[in-house]
């Protein structure tokens, strides 16, 4: 019996199977339009994952939560009326030491991710960023917000007679900067310097987006392979980047709107009422503005889910249309 002939070719395409195989340079050529109009992997079926959720640090969250309110509001607040009601000191002592805990938390970590930076810069620099000296957009921006919000509280208190506005709406400035950052990502230019993983002449991404890739990255601990995986996320899911927009537009459209508040109290009260109620309008905002948030990207994330389950083999590149996304 003659040896069969033993083929090093790859198996037949099932397409080819059904048309019957001829070796003929047109069949080769309909092979080979086949393979690339039907292609044989699978879609994918699932974004793809961020391996860090807020959910695995609750008791960190929690914690802060609680540091933030007990140092931001609830300490100044007992102080200052604490001093005013039953002591003689002055008001500018007063509210110099009313307010000496205020962002001690904040300042506390901007010197801890610099360093996480500057000494781990391959573990926690954005993609791309080899230099040692090389910081995140976050560190500059946290830096700038810091002198913005410290400079009206030195100035208002450390005069003879203290500017009571430029005390009260100091939070506003604050605000303020952060809508003007949140506002000008809105609509998406060409970098002129790098930012963050994304370098200098790449199309902006909104304020949110670097907020998260950074707050994670670094002061998280979770490195650069997040830095990977919301950037894959971002380039892969139409969903994900519509929820990110959405997000930067409310929490500007906030800040809007609570510089707005603090505005009214700071000129329509009398400072011992301003004084409580700034720090109270300030966290409401936070806290309703949050819990909507929340609220909306829990929806849009089971929409990116809903709509990665059904996206199916494109033919010929034909491929999903934004527009059609819910």
């Amino acid at each position: 019996m003659p040896e069969k002939h033993k083929s090093n070719h790859e198996p037949p395409h099932p397409l080819e199977q059904e048309l019957g195989t001829r070796d003929s340079s047109s069949t080769r050529t309909s092979r080979t339009s086949l393979k690339s109009s039907f292609p044989l992997q699978h879609p994918q079926r699932e974004p793809p994952p961020l391996s860090f959720s807020p959910w695995s640090k609750k008791t960190s969250i929690l914690l802060c939560t609680l540091g933030l309110l007990f140092f931001d509001l609830l300490l100044p607040c007992l102080l200052y009326y604490t001093l005013a009601s039953y002591t003689s000191v002055s008001l500018a002592v007063n509210l110099g030491l009313s307010c000496a805990s205020l962002g001690l938390g904040e300042l506390l970590e901007l010197p801890l991710r610099a360093y996480r930076l500057f000494k781990y810069p391959s573990e926690y620099a954005p993609l791309g960023q080899d230099s040692k000296w090389g910081a995140d957009f976050l560190l500059w921006w946290y830096l700038t917000a810091t002198v913005i919000g410290i400079v009206p509280y030195v100035i208002s208190t450390n005069l003879d007679e203290p500017v009571l506005w430029l005390f009260l709406f100091t939070p506003g400035f604050l605000a303020g900067f952060a809508v003007l950052t949140a506002a000008a990502s809105l609509f998406p230019f060409s970098l002129p310097f790098r930012v963050s993983s994304d370098e200098k002449g790449e199309r902006c991404k909104p304020f949110t987006y670097y907020i998260i890739e950074d707050f994670v990255a670094v002061d998280a601990g979770q490195g650069r392979g997040y830095r990977e995986e919301l950037k894959e996320r971002w380039n892969t899911s139409p969903v994900f980047r519509r929820m990110i927009w959405d997000v930067n537009l409310w929490w500007a459209i906030g800040g809007v709107i609570f510089i707005g508040a603090l505005a009214g109290v700071t000129w329509g009260c009398d400072f011992d009422t301003a004084y409580g109620l700034s720090f109270g309008v300030l966290f409401i905002w936070i806290g309703v503005w949050a819990l909507v948030t929340w609220l909306w990207v829990k929806r849009k994330l089971r929409i990116e889910r809903e709509w990665f389950a059904k996206k199916t083999i494109p033919i010929e590149g034909s491929v999903e249309k934004e527009q059609d996304i819910a």
